[in-house]
């Protein structure tokens, strides 16, 4: 007889959920690369979203796997994708929003996020499948890579691609990202 963990099966649909959001992200309101230039680092192009979501979506297919063979205490590795994922709702596409009174290419498919944390905590975290404290460290380490990851693409990485191209070429780069916090 085959047993069905559900855990590992909604795990799975976190990173299913993901591709769905991405296809989002490139379609839908003008696409993440176009408002990413826009907004904060107009050197930002294709390619980058293209390797930085290849390199995510690697990450979370052997965090699952780890998982998947494991078991145990390896359950923080999902969790983390899986809040990380619905808090980055909050900490890029409603702030997003919000700050430019203009959709945000994967809001909508954000939502398919939240569900799966709710399936998560009612059929993972209520009947005791995951511990009280793995999940209590993923959702605290989720939530600090959504906080993290929103920064990256938009203070920290155009501050380190200007350094490197004044470095490279001996003056700055046309068209500097301004600070996150500035604007109207």
């Amino acid at each position: 007889m085959v047993s069905i963990n559900i855990l590992s099966i909604l795990f799975w649909g976190v990173l299913a959920a993901y591709i769905i959001h991405i296809i989002d992200e490139t379609l839908i309101g003008g696409g993440f690369v176009q408002k990413v230039k826009e907004h904060w680092w107009p050197q930002y192009h294709a390619e980058m979203f293209f390797w930085f979501n290849a390199a995510v979506i690697l990450v979370i297919i052997i965090c699952i796997s780890l998982y998947d063979g494991f078991g145990g205490h390896w359950v923080i590795l999902p969790l983390f994708w899986t809040i990380e994922r619905a808090s980055h709702m909050f900490t890029v596409h409603i702030w997003w929003s919000i700050r430019y009174k203009e959709y945000s290419p994967g809001l909508v498919t954000g939502v398919l996020f939240w569900i799966l944390v709710y399936f998560v905590i009612r059929y993972g975290l209520r009947p005791g499948l995951i511990g009280q404290t793995d999940f209590t460290i993923g959702a605290i380490a989720g939530f600090a890579g959504a906080l993290f990851l929103a920064f990256l693409p938009t203070t920290i990485m155009p501050r380190v691609y200007k350094k490197r191209a004044t470095r490279l070429s001996g003056s700055a780069p046309d068209s500097p990202a301004p600070p996150l916090s500035t604007g109207s």
